[in-house]
Order: C-alpha cells, then sequence, then structure tokens
C-alpha cells in the first residue's frame, strides 16, 4: 500500500529525481550481479525524503524505525521533514529520542529543529537548543547563528538575537534581514531601520528581502521619506 501511495501522483507531487536516480542504479547494479550499488541507509533516507514531500509521514516513521543503521543524516532527515510538513511537536520528540541515543547533531539538525521551536513558538525549547550549541560547538555555524536568531524573533526575545548578531563575525544578508525583520515585526521599526543603515554601512549587500522588509519599516512609521531613500538604495545595487 505504501509503495503504491508513492508511485501515487493524483494528490501527491512526482517522486524525486534523486529516488529515481537511486532506483536506477539499483537496477543497473543488479543486472551486474552487484547486490549494493549504493549504501542502503543513503537508498532509505533518500525514501524518507520522498515519503515527506509527499506528506506521507507515518510512511516515512515506519521506514525510519525498520533501519538498523541511523546515522546523524537519517536522524535529521526525519526532524526536517516532521517540521515541513508542519508536524512541529513531532519533530521535537524525534529530536529529544536522536539525543537519547547519544546521536550528536550536526548543524543542518540543529537548524532544523529551531525552525520547528520558532513556529512553535516556544522559547523554552528554544533555548534549551541553544545551550546544546554552545556545549556541542556548533555555535559559529552561520545557519545555526542565524536560525537561532530567526526563533529567538518569533518568540520576542530581540534582546538575545540581538547578542547572537553580535557575536556573529561574518554577518551574511541572511543575518542582517533577519534582525530588521525581527525587530519590524514586533513593531520596533525604528530599530529595524537602524540596524539597515549599519548594514550599509559596514557596506554588505542586502538582498530584495532586506529591501522589502525595510520599505515595509517605513511605511508602519509613516515615513514616505525614507521608504523613497531606501527604494532608491535598491535601485543602486541594481535589485529591482
Amino acid at each position: 500500500m505504501s509503495a503504491r501511495k508513492l508511485s501515487s501522483t493524483t494528490h501527491f507531487q512526482p517522486v524525486p529525481s534523486i529516488v529515481k536516480s537511486s532506483l536506477r542504479k539499483v537496477k543497473i547494479s543488479n543486472a551486474k550481479y552487484k547486490p549494493y550499488p549504493m549504501s542502503l541507509p543513503n537508498l532509505a533516507t533518500d525514501l524518507i525524503k520522498a515519503y515527506f514531500q509527499k506528506g506521507l509521514t507515518e510512511e516515512a516513521h515506519k521506514l525510519f524505525n525498520e533501519m538498523s543503521y541511523r546515522d546523524v543524516v537519517v536522524w535529521t532527515a526525519l526532524i526536517s521533514g516532521y517540521t515541513s510538513c508542519y508536524q512541529h511537536n513531532h519533530a521535537w520528540t524525534v529530536f529529544c529520542e536522536m539525543l537519547k541515543n547519544r546521536v550528536e547533531p550536526n548543524a543542518f539538525t540543529i537548524s532544523s529543529i529551531l525552525k520547528a521551536c520558532k513556529n512553535m513558538k516556544s522559547l523554552l525549547h528554544g533555548t534549551s537548543v541553544h545551550g546544546l550549541v554552545i556545549k556541542i560547538g556548533t555555535k559559529g555555524s552561520i545557519y545555526v547563528d542565524n536560525a537561532l536568531m530567526d526563533m529567538y524573533g518569533a518568540c520576542d526575545s530581540m534582546d538575545e538575537a540581538s547578542m547572537v548578531f553580535e557575536d556573529i563575525e561574518k554577518k551574511n544578508d541572511v543575518s542582517w534581514t533577519t534582525m530588521i525583520a525581527g525587530y519590524t515585526h514586533r513593531g520596533d521599526a525604528y530599530s529595524g531601520l537602524r540596524v539597515f543603515r549599519q548594514m550599509l554601512l559596514e557596506e554588505a549587500k542586502p538582498s530584495p528581502f532586506s529591501f522589502s522588509i525595510t520599505v515595509r519599516a517605513c511605511t508602519s512609521i509613516g515615513s514616505e521619506i525614507l521608504g523613497l531613500v531606501v527604494q532608491m538604495r535598491q535601485s543602486k545595487f541594481s535589485l529591482k
């Protein structure tokens, strides 16, 4: 039944090309009498991702439970899969189970679970993950730092987000934009505009979304002049 659901395109997206490619390798290898063309955990991980892309969360977890060897990549696939399907509580449960099994998360695992914390608006969960980040040494990863700021912003904890932001040595456009958006969404447009100004002073290149959220900040304080100035800056960076 699961295989039938996986191949169906009536209600779900087609099987991802990465899975089809893996299955083709299996077929070719069998023709050459090589039973294991690629590691089975890798193939199973691809299938888990395919199930989640189709919304088949139960099938994905059943396959995960049948695996005798589960590395950090497989655990992360399950966590990010649940998060992408908006089942954030399940993602958190899997993350806790992963830690109980003494599997150390990597930067991608942390980024995925922080996204779940953000969407649950759980500052308690988010701060506990931040503590783990410091303990295991993934602090300093730009993906983790940006995810931490995003989580804190969603939980109305911009002071903590600012502390993470200040500790980043090499900020990218996502780092700056996350701070601008965090302040703007909580109604503190002036702080968002100060971050945007600092971004320009440090000669960081804004993204289209950086300009979009900054214009929104200008609108929220009723400053058409500032909005026009931002749009002129946008023209300078040729981002229209």
